[in-house]
Formats: C-alpha cells, structure tokens, sequence
C-alpha cells in the first residue's frame, strides 16, 4: 500500500485533516465524537470485527479486513488516529467497544466470552495508563502519544435493540459491564439498548425517523435518562431545510433536558456521491466538492453556540401568556409553533436563544432580558433555504 500525504496543515495529523472534510468537521466545534463507527465496529462477521490491535502499529503490520459496506479496510486511520484526531478538534471521545455481536446476526455465546473482555481490558489500559504504570501505556508512548487519552465514556457493542440481539444483549451487557465498571470507576459505560438489562447509566438511542416524528416527540426526553443520538429523518436522498428545522426542535428538547442528555449527534455523516450505500448524509462530496447541507449548518449553529445555564423563560402574545420554567417543574419551550430554549454562557456571560418555528407564515418576536447587564447589541445566525423538500446537492451547487 502506497499512502500519500501533503504537509501538516489543520491538525497534528498528517492523514485527513488537510482535506477540506476534515475541516468541515472540525467547524462543527463537536463535544464528542463516537468512534469507532458502530456498523464498522461489528463487521460482517465475528472475525472480521475491529480488532484495536490489528489498527495499531506500522501500516505494513496492520493486517486489514473487509469492509461491512463495501471494499476493504486498510486500518489506514486506526484507533490512535481515531482518538488523536477527536482530539485535535476539540471532541471528547466516545469510545465503542466490541461486546460480541458482529452484523450478521451472529453473538459469541456466554461461555466464550471472557477473550473479548480480556481484549477490552487491554484497549483501555493501552489508553489510559501512564508510561510509569504498566507496558500497556509505555506501548501507547511508544504508538506516539505520550499522555493517557481522557476516556470518559466507553459504550458498549452497537444497536443491540435490532434484531435478534436483545436476548443475547442480556449476558453480553452485565459480562462486559461488572467487569470494566469495576476496574475503570471513573469511566461512565453506555449500553445500547434497556431491553432485556436492568438501568444501565446511560443508553445510546438511536432515532431513524422522519421529520414528524422529531417535531411530536420534542417532550421525548423529559423523563428518560440517556443519550441521545438524533438520527438524520428516514431515507431521503439529501437533507432539506424542512429536515433540518425537525431536527432542530428535537435538538432543543435535548438541550432543555441537559442535566440528564449527554448529548446529541448527526449520522450519518459523510457520503461519497460517487459510491452512495445511504442518504441522507450531513455532507456529501465527490472528488472536486464538498456539500455541507443545512443540517451540517443547523448543527453548526448548536455546536458554536453552547451555554451551560438553563434561563427562566416568559412568553407572551397579545392574548396569552405562558410561563417557561426550567425542566420537572412547569413549562414546556413552546409556544404554538415556535420552540425555543435559553441558556447562559459564563465562560464569557453570552445569553443565547435558540427558536425554530414550522410556522407556514413568518413570526415577528421581541426577546427581552430581565435583571441583568447584557448588551443591546447581539448576534443574529437565521437558517433559511428553498421549499422545504428542495436539498442541498452537489449538483445545485450549494456548497462551500
């Protein structure tokens, strides 16, 4: 294998980060990054999973693997390069951990479990571990980074709620589980699915659905304590603005229930036009150009604009008024067809507010701020775009 590389220019890494996709991403200003992808973490069958220690090393040592789409893997851009560039733009990573389901149905039965513990095991302590306390950490410093990588969240497999594997989800979670909750106390473990476990700290939900189903389920996580990833709306060819702005409602209901989301993301997130195997995508490319569509901007909005303070809110029209409290007391952040949340930023005392409206006609709103200093003059960022079916495509040429 012969791998190219131009200069270092974005990142530390000398692989993706100069392409304009690797920028794309980095301007999202993620919190966290999920890796590696789930599908890609399965693989086809058990043998052909992602094996961290087959992505480690010399290229010309990293055996590869079929693809679980199409091609083949090279393990080019491997489990250090998978958390080395998180870090570079700025993510936390998420880090998934194979638990013995592989994608064509198939689990490891209980008893042949504890090799894929034991495989787990060695992952984080090659992560985690300083040079000074096992040959683990002195063989990530000898990979290149010399400090521990800051492994806050390990989930565990992906999608068990498909198919056949909840049954199976029922051994594999508490196996993996009581034995690295045990031995990483400060890690937080995800599962992936509650049916067939009993409370795990946090779920990674996956949300396939179409732009109704965002819009009706704003309350969704009112009461749920888990993660949320807000699937893009179904199978549609490119995202739309209508899309979009559904995702955005169900983005604010994550950002209202803050004290028990971890947060919410896109996917999926890159496609080639040229060897599509889904759509939508939160950008699409070809070899000349990137698409960045409005979902990738109204991510963009969330992602540049993050308080850490919930506000009290008032609304109010020429008839009615509603008080918005924060979240279990009263209030729900809407207000007819408009959805709204405010937050504050200490770090630099920013007051945001953050509406969507899937009103057909325009809305004229007065935001006004009550016992504090802040200044009349703000930001404005507005999202708008075509009729609500039209994409965003390479071929209309909205791209940047």
């Amino acid at each position: 294998m012969v791998l190219l590389q131009p200069p270092k220019t974005v990142c530390s890494l000398n692989f993706l980060q100069t392409l304009k996709i690797a920028q794309a991403l980095a301007d999202l200003k993620p919190s966290y990054v999920r890796l590696p992808g789930g599908n890609d973490l399965a693989g086809p069958i058990i043998p052909e999973r992602f094996i961290w220690n087959n992505t480690i090393g010399l290229l010309v040592n990293r055996p590869g693997r079929r693809g679980i789409w199409t091609g083949y893997n090279t393990e080019g851009f491997g489990l250090i390069e998978l958390l080395t560039f998180a870090e570079d733009i700025g993510a936390t990573p998420i880090l998934v951990v194979y638990a013995g389901y592989s994608f064509d149905g198939k689990a490891v039965p209980h008893n042949q479990l504890q090799p894929y513990i034991d495989e787990v095991v060695k992952e984080l302590d090659v992560l985690t571990t300083s040079v000074s306390d096992n040959r683990m950490g002195a063989l990530r410093a000898h990979l290149g980074p010399s400090q521990p990588f800051n492994i806050k969240y390990v989930e565990s497999d992906n999608e068990d709620w498909i198919g056949p594997t909840p049954s199976a989800y029922s051994y594999r979670w508490p196996a993996f589980y009581d034995v690295l909750s045990q031995k990483y106390p400060n890690i937080t473990f995800i599962a992936t699915t509650t049916k067939s476990i009993n409370s795990p700290p946090a779920v990674d939900d996956h949300d396939y659905q179409v732009p109704l189903f965002f819009i009706q389920n704003f309350f969704i996580n009112d009461d749920d304590s888990k993660i949320n990833d807000a699937f893009t709306t179904g199978r549609l060819d490119f995202p739309s603005i209508k899309s979009s702005v559904a995702e955005l409602i169900y983005r604010i209901g994550f950002e209202r229930n803050s004290d028990i989301i971890i947060g919410g993301c896109y996917v999926l997130v890159l496609q080639n036009i040229d060897n599509t195997q889904w759509t939508p995508n939160l950008i699409v490319f070809n070899a000349d150009l990137i698409v960045k569509s409005t979902s990738y901007l109204a991510q963009k909005m969330f992602g540049e604009n993050l308080g850490n303070i919930m506000l009290n809110f008032t609304a109010t029209n020429s008839t009615i008024t509603h008080q918005f409290v924060q979240k279990r007391e009263e209030g729900v952040s809407k207000f007819g067809n408009l959805y709204f949340v405010a937050t504050k930023c200490t770090n630099d005392n920013t007051l945001i507010v953050k509406l969507a409206s899937v009103d057909s006609n325009d809305i004229a709103i007065k935001i006004q701020t009550q016992g504090s200093t802040t200044s009349s003059v703000g930001l404005a960022y507005i999202l708008t775009a075509g009729p609500d079916i039209v994409p965003s495509t390479i071929y209309n040429n909205w791209y940047c």
